[in-house]
Formats: structure tokens, sequence, C-alpha cells
């Protein structure tokens, strides 16, 4: 498990080599409502801010994700489920979005709300990868294993904060960008 976020980070830490200074350090994330993709949102939102970027998080319904992110009011989901659940709304909105696939394959919890085969997946709107490399590159690289969410989960259970939990999961499980802090 560990093997694979090391692999992706050292991926990682070459994509950010290209990146400017003049990156926009605002990040706006929309997550849906359950516990699992808001510790998918929190945990990248930790990540992006150990790089020194500001980022708010906020809880919208599916829909309302695909909207915003088409109309340039928010910046990434983690909490796009396709190929089914989102099937209304590729064909309207996705020429405008980069699809980055999933960080990982639902959690046993999520299974009853969502359609057999789908995924969550990462949607950012497709000016990011132009206007903030750097977070367009950390979105990309980052991948987490179903058991590093259940922490975070229950992290944010004893703490009521998901900032805290996220933040206390990558206090005892350090990743490593191998790059220049900001």
């Amino acid at each position: 498990m560990r093997a694979v976020v090391k692999a992706a980070l050292l991926m990682l830490s070459l994509m950010l080599a290209a990146c400017t200074d003049s990156t926009p350090r605002e990040i706006h994330l929309l997550s849906g409502a359950s516990p699992a993709e808001l510790a998918r949102s929190h945990l990248a939102g930790a990540v992006l801010e150990q790089q020194g970027f500001t980022v708010t998080i906020e809880e919208a319904r599916l829909g309302q994700i695909w909207q915003r992110l088409w109309a340039g009011k928010a910046d990434a989901s983690l909490s796009i489920w396709l190929p089914e659940a989102s099937a209304p709304f590729v064909e309207r909105f996705f020429e405008r979005l980069h699809d980055l696939g999933p960080k990982d394959d639902g959690l046993a919890s999520e299974a009853e709300f969502w359609p057999v085969d789908d995924r969550p997946h990462t949607l950012v709107r497709r000016s990011l990868e132009q206007e903030a490399p750097k977070a367009f590159a950390i979105l990309v690289a980052l991948r987490w294993q179903p058991e590093d969410l259940e922490q975070i989960i229950a992290n944010w259970q004893q703490s009521g904060h998901w900032q805290q939990a996220a933040r206390s999961w990558m206090e005892a499980h350090p990743i490593d960008l191998g790059i220049e802090q900001r």
C-alpha cells in the first residue's frame, strides 16, 4: 500500500519540476456528503495545504458538482461517480472537465448507494491544468487504499472535524511529495 503511494509521489515530484511560481494559491474542492467522499476531499485538501495552497471544501450534490465545475465556480471534486451515476451529466458538462480517474475502488459502505460498476473519480475544470499546474499534478498523483479512508473516517468520528482527521492521518502516514514547501 505505501509502496504505491511512494511510487505515485515520485512520479508527482518529476511532474512538478516544470511548475511555475505564478500558480494560484487558492483551490476550491466540492465534495459529496458521505463520510468516504468527505474523507477523500479532506485528504486531498490536506495534501494541497501542505504544499502551500489555501483550500476550501464545500459539500454539494452530484448534479451541482458537475454544474459548478463546468461553470468554473470550483476547481475539482473527488466525488464524481462514473460511469452510470453521472451519465446524465457527462454529455452536457464533460467538454470543460478533465477526468483524472478513480483514486480508489470505493468503500464497501458506499456500495449500496452507487451502481455496482461505478467508482469515485476526480474531475477538475480543464483550465486548472494551465492556471495551477502544481495543484493539478498533485490531484493527478494522489492515490490511496480503502483502509486509509477508513482510518480518516475513524479519526473524524473521534474528533468531529474532517480537516483535523485528515491532518492526523497525514501525521501518522507522512506524504513526501519531494518538492519544496511553500
